[in-house]
């Protein structure tokens, strides 16, 4: 009676709410997101509330009229593809999660706020450079120089080289002296090697241009790859160290799920196995696969490493986040899937209601002792007891019996 008149209750009041606010067509009309949701779950809570009523009705007239049929609900059992998903405590992680540092050393100056998204090789930041352009002008000027003296000397060899040649021709047709043609031969050798030693000082001065570019380089730190800048750890104006954390640097579109399985399963679970990630917080849920299992075992707690990538395309998996993983450890590919809540249990098994002797709608409740296997998300895989075809009862009066009569109400 309680229980009736708490159902009646809830009834009246959302009746007389109903009369208050505004009509349903308004609501639809405004638009208002928070005033539809509200309806939404008004009328929810309406219709389990006038289904309690309908079961009470059906229930009483079950008990005042035992010769009539019995409303119930079924379905047609079916053979079909059955996934069976151990459930585990997972941690979302990402695969790109770092700290960005310098490898020179100053007074830093920042170009992102945290929550900035930035690309691979963008500008973070700048560091005082502490004279090093400077130092790169001069090394440019002594490079110019360098080159000035090899062009001067390649001058003089030339010309060395070609009164050279001259006197070694008249020397071998016996004109003039041997002391003029060893001579040109001696300024032309000569010539040469200050040529190479030029050649040299131009190579040194461009080391030491490249040198100074490369530390130069360093005063800009740049992102490594694309991500949002998750922290700011050192503020622009304060000096910086090689090696100081600067910014925390977060890429959310390689977002997993990392969890510790049991060794138990490791013959079931697999690279590839099929994967379901749920997030409570944000009511969501992934469908993926094993991307990767630890090819050890941890001793301690006798578990795998198993990591599962999460496609989030919109960007709300945030890492550390809470997740339950569901992973697939065993698979039929024609299996009889009941709700589980259809499965009742006496002293002599489990079993469910079928109908049979069906004359269009109405027909026979029979109880059917089953075998069941693995349940999953609230379906059980019935092994033995169901074939294909068989119309099973879902819902009806919590007092059905073998023998009853029954209306279908589909």
């Amino acid at each position: 009676m309680k229980k009736i008149l708490f159902i009646l209750t809830g009834a009246i009041l959302f009746s007389c709410q109903s009369k208050q606010e505004q009509s349903f067509e308004d609501i639809i009309e405004n638009g208002d997101l928070a005033q539809v949701k509200t309806k939404r779950d008004q009328l929810r809570a309406q219709a389990d509330s006038l289904q309690s009523m309908v079961g009470l009705l059906n229930e009483r007239v079950a008990e005042l009229d035992p010769k009539a049929a019995k409303l119930v609900k079924d379905i047609v059992s079916k053979d079909t593809l059955y996934h069976h998903f151990i459930k585990i405590q997972a941690n979302i992680e990402t695969e790109q999660d770092v700290q960005v540092t310098p490898e020179y050393g100053g007074v830093i100056r920042l170009m992102v706020k945290e929550g900035s998204f930035v690309r691979k090789g963008q500008l973070i930041g700048t560091i005082s450079d502490g004279g090093l352009s400077d130092q790169l002008n001069q090394a440019k000027i002594q490079v110019d120089q360098a080159r000035a003296q090899l062009q001067q000397a390649e001058i003089q060899r030339d010309l060395a080289k070609t009164t050279f040649e001259r006197q070694q021709s008249l020397w071998s047709q016996k004109i003039g002296s041997e002391m003029q043609y060893l001579q040109a031969k001696t300024n032309y050798e000569t010539s040469q090697k200050q040529v190479l030693a030029a050649k040299q000082q131009v190579s040194a001065a461009q080391k030491g241009v490249s040198g100074t570019q490369a530390q130069l380089a360093k005063t800009r730190l740049v992102a490594p790859f694309s991500g949002r800048v998750e922290q700011v750890i050192t503020q622009s104006g304060q000096a910086v160290s090689p090696g100081t954390p600067v910014i925390r640097l977060v890429n959310p579109s390689t977002v997993k799920a990392v969890a510790n399985v049991p060794e138990n399963y490791l013959a079931q679970i697999q690279k590839g196995t099929l994967a379901k990630i749920a997030l409570p917080a944000l009511e969501r849920t992934f469908d993926s696969q094993v991307s990767l299992i630890s090819s050890s075992i941890n001793p301690g707690n006798r578990t795998f490493r198993v990591e599962v990538p999460i496609p989030d395309k919109d960007g709300l998996v945030k890492p550390n986040l809470n997740a339950e993983l569901q992973l697939n450890d065993y698979t039929s590919e024609n299996a009889i899937v009941l709700p589980q809540s259809v499965v009742r249990e006496d002293s002599e098994g489990k079993f469910v209601f079928v109908i049979e002797q069906i004359q269009g709608k109405e027909g026979i409740a029979k109880k059917v002792y089953v075998e069941i296997g693995p349940e999953s998300n609230g379906q059980v895989e019935v092994l033995n007891g169901i074939k294909a075809g068989q119309i099973i009862i879902t819902e009806g009066p919590g007092k059905l019996q073998e023998g009853d009569r029954v209306l279908r109400s589909k």
